[in-house]
């Protein structure tokens, strides 16, 4: 289609998307089709308007984005960077670690595994930090080999390996949230944190910053995850008629209490009454003092009104804070992505009951991933997002990689809104995803950091529909004509958009 047919494409002011255009180029000069625009760019005076508009549809090709329907419209919402009050130490209020990558965590490639590697235990060495399946096995020769037992686990959408964990002679799924609370984790620990409801918002946003006591920033971008696909969380307390938005997944509360059940994962940890109740204080409460656990959140700006000292918990709009005393271009691109099967519960070792009187965080359990993150240098900069460039508040954005390859233009429109309602048509940079982030049609805007972008993050979810920049003569893994993404059939299947080696891996060799 042509750059014209883009609704408000001439109004736009495109060249405030320039700067996040360069940082994609930075990871994107060197692949194919990437080379010849991102060398074009640097002849462009980015503060030229129309000279960045004029490359734009000089260089690259508009494709709109549909779902496998064939339908245009999707969803747009928002995120944003959260900051947190916390220590190096754990110590007063500071009690809630914050992990960097595991030391005993293993990934395996799935493209490696026979066709019945679900059905019934194989045999697999690990080599440095890597499972590595094996077709034949000498009975004279078992040193160093373990029985892998995938069990539920999920591979990772971009580099198709799943993380695991070895358990004595098995190679198991790495840990579930509910296991990570309650037990022991052989990580490092970045830093504690006072608020648990914003230490999960922090790993829904993949990012965040840590204020600490002397009032330096510790900053953290998005490391690894546990293997788990996303699964929206549930509500604990009296919470009829009352909504939390998480990332953009807004999530219908009924009244009356949830309950968890950790199952057992097959080596006997089924545990008993008494040890099926999650010590976390995500999954049963957290230390606070008394005047924060009393405090009223204000419904729509998800923060706290009347206690300028307790974090801003996004995730807590609109709830009763409940006291406990119990311890804590040339076409369209059709595209389909399938959905993941949500994760099985696992059942860990009980940790240490917290003190205090907690607040229910109970909404959190029955979602099994976890983030993990890595320390950066603070800077003026956006965090780093999946692409690994610092992203750009206002022209950012997190997508599907699959179906929206990491680093290309996107343009997103809303149409016109209702009085009151945000309406959003602008040129973006797909340089991020998050593990809520799945589908065709489906962006999450990035707003920046700090109160304010966190105010306009939780107001926005609307009607959408993409648009997705490539350069001219890029090959195009699907096309309507010929390959319909994730379906049948194509062998191998297809997956990616435009498949990558780094940033988008097909599901077949």
């Amino acid at each position: 289609m042509r750059f014209a047919d883009l609704p408000g494409w001439g109004s736009d002011d495109v060249e405030q998307s320039w700067e996040a255009f360069r940082h994609s180029c930075s990871v994107l000069a060197g692949k194919p089709g990437w080379s010849a625009p991102c060398a074009a760019a640097r002849r462009i005076d980015g503060h030229d308007a129309a000279a960045v508009r004029r490359f734009f549809e000089q260089n690259f090709t508009v494709y709109q984005i549909r779902n496998v329907d064939k339908t245009a419209n999707g969803l747009l919402t928002g995120y944003y960077e959260p900051t947190l009050n916390g220590s190096r130490k754990r110590t007063g209020p500071y009690l809630y670690p914050v992990y960097g990558v595991p030391h005993d965590m293993l990934f395996l490639d799935q493209r490696r595994l026979p066709p019945d590697a679900r059905d019934k235990a194989i045999a697999a060495r690990i080599e440095n930090r890597n499972v590595v399946p094996l077709t034949a096995v000498s009975s004279g020769n078992l040193n160093g080999v373990y029985a892998l037992q995938l069990g539920n686990s999920v591979p990772d959408i971009r580099d198709k390996k799943i993380r695991l964990r070895l358990d004595g002679d098995r190679i198991i799924p790495y840990y579930s949230r509910a296991e990570i609370e309650r037990g022991q984790l052989n990580a490092p620990i970045l830093a504690y944190v006072e608020d648990p409801a914003m230490l999960y918002s922090m790993q829904l946003q993949g990012a965040g910053r840590i204020r600490l006591p002397d009032g330096s920033i510790l900053r953290l971008a998005y490391a690894e995850q546990n293997g788990y696909a996303f699964n929206p969380p549930i509500a604990s307390a009296s919470t009829k008629g009352k909504k939390v938005l998480v990332r953009g997944v807004e999530i219908d509360l009924e009244e009356g209490q949830a309950s968890v059940q950790i199952a057992d994962n097959g080596n006997g940890a089924g545990g008993n009454a008494a040890d099926d109740q999650p010590q976390s204080p995500l999954l049963r409460g957290a230390d606070k003092p008394d005047a924060a656990a009393d405090a009223a959140v204000s419904p729509g700006t998800g923060g706290p009104a009347g206690s300028a000292s307790q974090p801003d918990s996004p995730l807590l709009r609109g709830f009763n804070l409940i006291k406990s005393s119990t311890p804590s271009g040339a076409g369209h691109l059709q595209t389909q992505v399938a959905q993941q099967e949500k994760p099985g519960a696992q059942a860990a070792q009980s940790g240490p009951p917290l003190s205090g009187k907690p607040i229910s965080y109970l909404f959190a359990t029955s979602d099994p991933s976890y983030v993990f993150f890595k320390t950066i240098p603070d800077s003026k900069n956006g965090p780093i997002g999946a692409l690994g460039v610092p992203l750009s508040a206002g022209r950012s954005a997190a997508i599907d990689p699959r179906t929206t390859p990491l680093g290309a233009p996107v343009y997103v429109s809303t149409g016109e809104a209702p009085a009151g309602v945000v309406s959003m048509t602008r040129l973006m940079m797909a340089q991020d995803a998050g593990g809520a982030i799945r589908g065709a049609v489906r962006v999450d805007f990035f707003f920046g950091s700090g109160p304010q972008a966190q105010v306009q993050a939780s107001k926005i979810r609307q009607p959408a529909q993409m648009w997705v920049l490539l350069p001219n003569g890029l090959k195009i893994t699907a096309k309507e004509s010929s390959v319909r993404v994730r379906g049948a059939p194509v062998a191998p299947t297809l997956d990616c958009v435009v498949s990558d080696p780094d940033l988008c891996v097909e599901n077949g060799q």
